[in-house]
C-alpha cells in the first residue's frame, strides 16, 4: 500500500511542478540558451526530488517479493 501512496505523492507533484513550469512560461523561452539550463537543471531536480520522495514514502516495499 505504502508503494501506491508513494506514486500518488510522486504524481501529485510532477503535477504541481508541470503546471509551474507552465505558468511561468518555459516553453515560450526554450530557443534562449538561459531558459535551457534552467530549465533542464530544474529537471533533473524534480527528477531527483521524485525519486528520494517516492523511497522516503514507500520505505522497503517496492522490494519485497510476495
Amino acid at each position: 500500500m505504502a508503494t501506491y501512496k508513494a506514486l500518488f505523492f510522486v504524481l501529485l507533484f510532477t503535477a504541481a511542478s508541470g503546471w509551474g513550469l507552465v505558468k511561468l512560461g518555459v516553453g515560450e523561452h526554450h530557443t534562449d540558451p538561459l531558459w535551457a539550463l534552467g530549465t533542464s537543471i530544474c529537471f533533473i531536480f524534480i527528477l531527483l526530488f521524485n525519486v528520494w520522495m517516492f523511497f522516503a514514502i514507500a520505505k522497503d516495499e517496492p522490494f519485497r517479493w510476495e
